[in-house]
């Protein structure tokens, strides 16, 4: 029997997995009711690889590659699937969006799905739920980390730069049995985005025309990235 998979009953974890993978593909919470998972492995840090996601339970937070995609212009993504709207997004990645979804769960974060049904959101009461999004990489063998908010601006308001992560996990929408952000690849909405797995809950996220990428501080075009979305340690 192979040890690393992800039904390894010695292993809390791989249980966990198990039980949620299930649980979307009977709720057709994947695209095409996709049950061909791939497996977990365990790693020696203790750590789990999950199909390119590093899962680090003890400190709440998942880690993947990117690829710097867009350094100028408007923009409605931080991240987007390799196959989704690469032309308005910071960052592209080969990491499937339900892996993404799924490993945010084994992490036991909540999809704030409710989000989208208010006609009134108020941000700051959805604060201490949100998501932390770093950017790392190599650069002159050193390594560069910048928090998301600093890659991009609000053109009316340049200088103003949130205080507080508000990246929300709002989890994707289904639409006849579509997990729709793996239908369209987006997963990290700047302007709001019910199809993406999260999105940015700041003021005025409503407006496409305000979301400049800023190439003071982006990576280079092609740069390969790793994007550290971390949870909050103490979650409501």
């Amino acid at each position: 029997m192979d040890n690393n998979h992800f039904g390894h009953k010695t292993t809390p974890l791989y249980k966990i997995l198990k039980i949620i993978l299930i649980l979307l593909s009977m709720s057709a919470c994947c695209l095409s009711a996709n049950t061909d998972w791939p497996k977990i492995k365990k790693l020696e840090n203790g750590c789990y690889e999950f199909d390119g996601v590093t899962i680090d339970k003890q400190n709440l937070l998942i880690k993947f590659k990117m690829t710097s995609n867009q350094r100028s212009g408007l923009i409605e993504y931080g991240i987007v699937h390799e196959n989704g709207k690469i032309h308005e997004s910071l960052f592209t990645t080969k990491i499937r969006p339900e892996i993404i979804h799924a490993s945010l769960l084994l992490l036991k974060a909540k999809a704030e799905g409710d989000y989208f049904l208010s006609e009134s959101n108020d941000s700051q009461s959805y604060s201490s739920r949100c998501v932390d999004v770093d950017v790392t990489w190599e650069s002159n063998q050193t390594i560069k980390q910048r928090n998301l908010r600093e890659l991009y601006y609000n053109h009316n308001a340049k200088k103003n730069t949130p205080a507080k992560p508000l990246y929300l996990f709002t989890g994707s929408r289904i639409i006849e049995t579509i997990f729709m952000a793996e239908h369209t690849g987006s997963i990290l909405g700047v302007y709001l985005d019910p199809d993406a797995i999260l999105n940015s809950i700041e003021s005025n996220s409503d407006n496409d025309d305000l979301w400049v990428a800023n190439k003071l501080t982006m990576p280079p075009l092609d740069q390969e990235v790793t994007c550290v979305l971390q949870l909050p340690q103490n979650r409501p």
